[in-house]
């Protein structure tokens, strides 16, 4: 198999700067999508895309299995959707994200049960009271502090709290290192990976081929660097799902190579954590 050349490549960068939704700033780079926040609501609206709803929203509520009149943190909340499908299933739910324009029109949808919100770095948290469950969904990607962010929900979850993960796959969604291709020989589509395992920044380009346009960072981390933190800070895996596309290709002579690799590689990853019991002790210093 034949792969075509790639001239363009992110070096690896093994230091990470915080942070999404964070405040700083690394090297020119600004991981708050608040300068994007009229281009991502209309993507995503009220109610999130059409892959959201029919794909992540589902799994994740089935995964996380929120119980009515839970008090629930969701982190990186943006504009609300998880939020108030949270609020849907009778939760208390306190969401909160770095960027203030996002967090305006979460407040700005119409929710039936109160929803709390705030503008917060993701681990600045602890004086939101205590928690259930916490929820992060497609947004520890934009965090390059992850391990501060799993200390503090580690000290806001209840004893035996569950926090669950959403994220691009970390194995075959990786920005500028992964593709599609074809192989005419075999009448396959495949997954190509050029990079996986080292840790990278990779910055994100809102409006590709648009003057002074808005840029993100995305943080790649392996599963074993993605995982760590969590460990470390007394979260036990106690749920690992994979999510693929519910999308079919039209018919024509690639249709059925598309429909099969959509099956062989899920585009979404799914982890659910639980506190241990007697964690405190591991958490350290926030």
């Amino acid at each position: 198999m034949s792969f075509p050349k790639r001239d363009q490549r992110p070096k690896p960068q093994r230091e990470r700067p915080p942070v999404r939704g964070g405040q700083t700033q690394a090297r020119g780079q600004h991981t708050s999508w608040e300068k994007s926040a009229d281009w991502y609501d209309r993507i995503l609206g009220e109610k999130g895309s059409e892959l959201y709803q029919r794909v992540v929203l589902p799994s994740a509520l089935r995964l996380l299995d929120p119980k009515r009149a839970e008090h629930v943190l969701d982190i990186g909340c943006g504009q609300g959707v998880f939020s108030r499908a949270l609020a849907e299933k009778g939760c208390q739910v306190t969401g909160i994200d770095a960027a203030p324009s996002l967090i305006k029109r979460a407040k700005d949808y119409p929710s039936r049960t109160p929803i709390r919100y705030h503008t917060r770095d993701a681990a600045e948290i602890l004086d939101l009271g205590s928690f259930d469950a916490a929820s992060a969904i497609l947004c520890l990607q934009n965090m390059s502090h992850l391990a501060k962010v799993c200390r503090s929900a580690a000290t806001v979850l209840k004893p035996g709290g569950r926090m669950l993960w959403v994220m691009n796959h970390p194995c075959f969604r990786i920005p500028k290192q992964t593709s599609w291709g074809f192989d005419e020989e075999r009448k396959i589509q495949y997954r190509r990976v050029d990079a996986y395992s080292s840790p990278m920044s990779v910055p994100i380009i809102m409006h590709p081929g648009q003057k002074d346009s808005e840029s993100t960072v995305s943080f790649h981390l392996s599963l074993t660097e993605l995982m760590a933190p969590a460990l470390a800070a007394g979260f036990v895996l106690s749920g690992f799902e994979e999510w693929i596309s519910d999308k079919e290709s039209q018919p024509g002579p690639r249709a059925r190579a598309e429909n099969r690799a959509r099956t062989e590689f899920p585009l979404f990853l799914g982890l659910l954590w639980k506190k241990e019991v007697n964690s405190s002790a591991r958490t350290g210093e926030i």
